[in-house]
């Protein structure tokens, strides 16, 4: 039984809704621009994302999962080819991959992170692996350096999924840094939130052009196919705005993140390692477990207010769900950290009662 001296139940939220001053402001210029994905303001907000992430090229996309497409398509992706991930991401991830008719190859994570497992990734490539995909997941950067001399050195583009990423870095740089192609999300529970929306950096101008021609139905020539999958400028109008309040967010985080790990004293919980130049930029805590049953201390928190998203999104290996179970391919290292992890959230909006009642929950926590 699950004792806990904590008392006054909370329900803490894992939304965080930015809301700033110049939001409506920065809306109503946009409505004199124009609203289309080819307005002014589309091309303002790219510019304002190349400045932050240090990216020769941006182009805004209507949704993360529309980057994804995108960027196979770039990349030259083509029903039958191969495309390498790992099967910890969310199903947004492998689903773009399926709808081209490419072949999701399911290849295993480190023991102790994310990252893409170089000796494992030797085993899965084949002469029609086309792209390989790596997505840090819950903002944690992983050793995207290494996968990129990998990836250079066997020939195959790497498009890193940073859906979750805003603003983490690996050695003081952009995790958009270390890939050919990086995807974003702007849906409203990331750090830089648009409501919907998405965008793609890359340093390769080539890469970039056939993005941007992709995404905007090749161009209508009647030559080049693409569909659409522009970004409005009312979104791009948000997105401008808020991206001048990132690294202040940012911060929030990792103020709330720290005083929870500070107050942390459960001997079977314990905060996932961070590789030596890494920074996280806390889209959620992530804790390691080491319980007879991690599922029934998911189960308790969630029952005294504290959401995981374990529990929301039922995160288990791709492989485990049946749309995506005929391209199973056993991924032990994988299974292990979905099923030895939890979710805290630490977003701007939670005070420090929410924090100190959340970790007090947790070092609270008895097995029976």
């Amino acid at each position: 039984m699950a004792e806990t001296s904590v008392k006054d139940k909370r329900i803490i939220s894992d939304k965080y809704r930015a809301s700033h001053q110049d939001d409506t402001s920065s809306l109503a210029a946009a409505l004199d621009r124009g609203l289309s994905g080819t307005s002014d303001t589309v091309s303002d907000y790219e510019t304002a994302l190349r400045g932050y992430f240090g990216n020769r090229n941006a182009i805004a996309i209507s949704s993360g999962g529309a980057a994804i497409t995108v960027a196979l398509a770039a990349v030259g992706v083509k029903a039958g080819d191969e495309v390498v991930l790992t099967p910890t991401c969310p199903l947004c991830t492998v689903y773009p991959v399926m709808d081209m008719g490419a072949k999701p190859v399911f290849v295993d994570t480190r023991e102790d992170g994310f990252s893409v497992d170089l000796e494992d990734l030797k085993r899965v490539v084949t002469p029609k692996t086309r792209a390989i995909i790596e997505i840090p997941m819950w903002g944690m950067p992983t050793q995207v350096d290494e996968l990129h001399q990998a990836a250079r050195k066997a020939g195959i583009p790497l498009i890193l999924d940073l859906a979750h990423s805003h603003g983490s870095t690996l050695h003081g740089r952009s995790l958009s840094a270390y890939g050919d192609l990086s995807c974003y999300s702007t849906h409203e529970r990331k750090p830089l939130a648009t409501g919907e929306g998405g965008f793609i950096l890359t340093d390769n101008d080539d890469l970039a052009k056939r993005c941007r021609d992709y995404s905007r139905f090749g161009n209508l020539n009647g030559r080049d196919f693409g569909l659409n999958f522009k970004l409005g400028a009312l979104a791009a109008a948000l997105g401008t705005s808020r991206l001048k309040y990132l690294d202040q967010q940012l911060e929030a985080r990792r103020r709330n993140a720290e005083r929870f790990l500070s107050r942390l004293e459960h001997p079977s919980v314990r905060p996932f390692t961070q590789i030596p130049g890494a920074k996280h930029n806390n889209y959620f805590l992530t804790l390691r477990l080491n319980f007879a049953d991690n599922r029934r201390f998911i189960d308790y928190l969630d029952e005294h207010g504290v959401p995981s998203d374990i529990k929301r999104y039922g995160c288990r290996c791709l492989y485990d769900f049946p749309a995506v179970a005929q391209y199973r391919r056993p991924c032990p290292n994988g299974e292990r950290l979905l099923n030895s992890m939890t979710t805290i959230p630490v977003h701007p909006s939670l005070s420090s009662d929410d924090i100190d009642y959340m970790v007090g929950l947790v070092n609270a926590y008895r097995e029976s």
